[in-house]
C-alpha cells in the first residue's frame, strides 16, 4: 500500500446506485450487471476522446454516508475531454492498494482487505470522495481510496 496524489483524472462511463449490502446478494447486486453491460452494449467504443491508455475503471462515489450507505458505482475511462458529465478528479491524495490474481475475485479480495484496514487502522481517515479501482494489467488491480489530508 502506498500514498498517492491523483491531480487531473477526468473520466466518462455509465452508472448505477447502490450500496454493499445489495451487492452481498446474488439477486440484488448492480455492479457485476453494469460491467456486463459496458461490455455488451460496447460503451468502450462508443466512448469519444478516450486518453491514450487502455485502463478501466470501476468507480464509486456520491456516498450516501460510509460504508453501509448508497453510493453511485460507475464503469469509465479516462478521456481527455467530454461534453456530458465526466467524473473529474483533481488533486486527491489517495491510499491505493494492489493486488494480484484472477478476475473479478482479486477485486472482491481486495476490497476486504481495504475494509480491514480502515477498521484497524487509525492512521489514515477515508474521505468518502471519489474512490476507484484501476485495471491497467491483465490479473491486477490497484483500489484507490480517497484519505483525508
Amino acid at each position: 500500500m502506498k500514498v498517492s496524489y491523483v491531480k487531473n483524472l477526468i473520466l466518462q462511463g455509465i452508472s448505477v446506485r447502490t450500496n454493499n449490502e445489495n451487492e452481498s446478494n446474488e439477486e440484488t447486486q448492480k455492479i457485476a450487471p453494469l460491467w456486463a453491460k459496458y461490455d455488451e452494449e460496447n460503451i468502450f467504443s462508443k466512448t469519444l476522446n478516450k486518453a491514450n491508455n487502455t485502463s478501466f475503471y470501476g468507480l464509486y462515489l456520491n456516498y450516501e454516508s460510509d460504508v453501509n450507505g448508497d453510493y453511485d458505482a460507475m464503469v469509465a475511462v479516462e478521456v481527455t475531454k467530454t461534453k456530458n458529465k465526466p467524473i473529474i478528479i483533481e488533486n486527491q491524495k489517495y491510499l491505493v492498494f494492489t493486488k494480484e490474481g484472477e478476475l473479478p475475485e482479486v477485486a472482491f479480495d481486495a476490497w476486504k482487505e481495504v475494509w480491514k484496514y480502515f477498521e484497524n487502522n487509525s492512521e489514515y481517515e477515508r474521505a468518502y470522495g471519489v474512490d476507484f479501482e484501476k485495471y491497467s494489467k491483465k490479473e491486477e488491480v490497484e483500489i484507490y481510496i480517497s484519505i483525508k489530508k
